[in-house]
């Protein structure tokens, strides 16, 4: 399992006024919450922070050094500008190694794009599945291989690999559909289908005008 490591620093200041002078230093406001314990406040470097997002997502345990002190932590939640590359907040989560945590596990379609049978249509319905398991048996993702599927053909979450693993429970329902082939359906246009005249149809409000005329 790799190992992600990311610094933060105790932010002093609150508010909507503190936060955005942290963002135009590139800084982003961030909350730890631990069972037991008071929250911290912090701040992290939106640059570092964007690495660890990318490359653990939010079901890696992430060694969160603050001011020299090391926390276990998983990303809980995060919120981004609507429309810029900008980070306003992060939530982690604190979590002891020694007991077990629920967490959702992102599942990975293996060669969507090279599926034999073709043309076909390739629906993916659930892409995540929900565990239970010690922090350091937590995957960063759960993979499926889609190459060899004909149509109708579909997998499960019974199906997944990782049901095989006895250190971890997987709490989704077995019986929830995770992806499906399909044929591709051609659109059938009715040649019998009578022409309707622009003329003869009739526009909202504009008999309601009329009437109020007479």
């Amino acid at each position: 399992m790799s190992e992600y490591i990311l610094s933060a620093q105790i932010r002093e200041a609150s508010g909507s006024n503190a936060s955005k002078k942290l963002r135009q230093k590139e800084l982003v406001p961030a909350e730890l919450y631990q069972r037991g314990k008071e929250n911290i406040s912090l701040q992290i470097v939106e640059k570092d922070l964007d690495k660890i997002v990318n490359e653990a997502g939010t079901s890696a345990i992430i060694k969160l050094m603050v001011d020299g002190e090391e926390h276990n932590v998983l990303i809980r939640d995060f919120q981004k500008h609507p429309y810029k590359n900008l980070y306003l907040h992060v939530d982690f989560l604190g979590v002891n190694m020694d007991e077990a945590i629920k967490v959702t596990v992102p599942i990975v379609l293996l060669n969507r794009d090279n599926v034999r049978v073709q043309p076909s249509v390739l629906l993916q319905q659930l892409e995540e599945v929900e565990i239970e398991t010690l922090p350091k048996h937590i995957p960063s993702h759960v993979e499926l291989d889609v190459e060899n599927m004909e149509y109708n053909d579909s997998f499960l979450v019974k199906d997944l690999d990782i049901n095989n693993d006895e250190n971890i429970t997987v709490l989704t329902d077995p019986e929830e559909l995770i992806v499906v082939l399909q044929e591709p359906q051609e659109e059938v246009i009715d040649e019998d289908a009578e022409e309707v005249d622009p003329a003869d149809v009739e526009v909202i409000g504009e008999k309601e005008e009329e009437e109020t005329e007479e």
